[in-house]
C-alpha cells in the first residue's frame, strides 16, 4: 500500500489490484495542485507587473485580505479588468491534496461564463502551518477542466469479468454510467460509504481513470 500511495502522486491514473489491500477511496483519488493546473496549461505570470500592483502590496498578497482590497479592485479596474469571488476548497468536497485558495480574474467587460484572463491561486503550506504567497497564473486552456479535476472523477470497478464504471461531481454520490449492468450490489447511485464497503469486501481490481 505504501507503494501504491507513492507512485499516485506522480500519475493522474492507477490500477489497484483489492484481492489483498483495501484503500481510502477518497485519499486515492487525492489529485495535487500542480495537475490542476496544468489542466488549464496555467503559464506563471508576475502577479505585480501583470496586475500593475504597487510593492505596497507584497504584505497583503493573502487572498482573503486581496479579494476585498480597495488599492487592488482599482488596479484591476485600470487595466480593464475585474475579479470572480474568493473560493475556498475547504468550503466543499474537492480531490485536492490540500487546502487551497483561488479567483479568476477576468476582463471587465467579460461575464463569469466567458473564460477568465488569469488565475489568482494560493496553497496551505503543512510544514511551515500557514498559506503560501498567492501565486497569479494566466489561464491558456479552458477553464471547465480546472472545475471538472477538481470536483469530478471516474473509476472503472473490475469484478471478475465484469466492469462498473463511476463517476462523482462531489466525492459523496458516485452514479453507474454502463446502467444495463445496475444490479444489486452495483446500483444505480452509490454513495460514499457503500462505495468504501464494496472497495473493502470485494476482491476487485479499481481502475482510477
Amino acid at each position: 500500500m505504501k507503494w501504491i500511495k507513492q507512485f499516485k502522486q506522480f500519475k493522474e491514473s492507477l490500477q489497484i489490484d483489492l484481492t489483498f489491500n483495501s484503500i481510502d477511496i477518497m485519499e486515492s483519488l487525492n489529485i495535487w495542485q500542480d495537475i490542476l493546473l496544468k489542466s488549464i496549461s496555467a503559464e506563471p505570470v508576475d502577479i505585480f507587473d501583470t496586475l500593475k500592483l504597487s510593492n505596497d502590496l507584497k504584505s497583503k498578497l493573502d487572498l482573503d485580505t486581496l479579494s476585498d482590497l480597495v488599492e487592488f479592485l482599482n488596479s484591476l479596474s485600470s487595466i480593464g479588468l475585474k475579479k470572480s469571488p474568493l473560493q475556498n476548497t475547504t468550503d466543499y468536497q474537492t480531490f485536492l491534496n490540500k487546502p487551497c485558495k483561488f479567483m479568476f480574474i477576468y476582463d471587465f467587460n467579460a461575464n463569469e461564463l466567458e473564460n477568465p484572463e488569469y488565475l489568482a491561486f494560493q496553497s496551505w503550506n503543512d510544514t511551515l502551518k500557514k498559506w503560501d504567497e498567492t501565486k497569479l497564473f494566466k489561464v491558456k486552456d479552458d477553464v471547465k477542466k480546472f472545475y471538472d479535476k477538481l470536483t469530478s472523477k471516474t473509476i472503472e470497478i473490475v469484478d471478475g469479468s465484469e466492469n462498473y464504471i463511476y463517476s462523482t461531481s462531489n466525492g459523496n454520490d458516485w452514479e453507474l454510467q454502463n446502467i444495463d449492468k445496475e444490479n444489486d450490489i452495483y446500483t444505480k447511485i452509490l454513495r460514499k460509504e457503500e462505495l468504501q464497503k464494496i472497495l473493502d469486501e470485494s476482491k476487485i481490481t479499481l481502475n482510477i481513470i
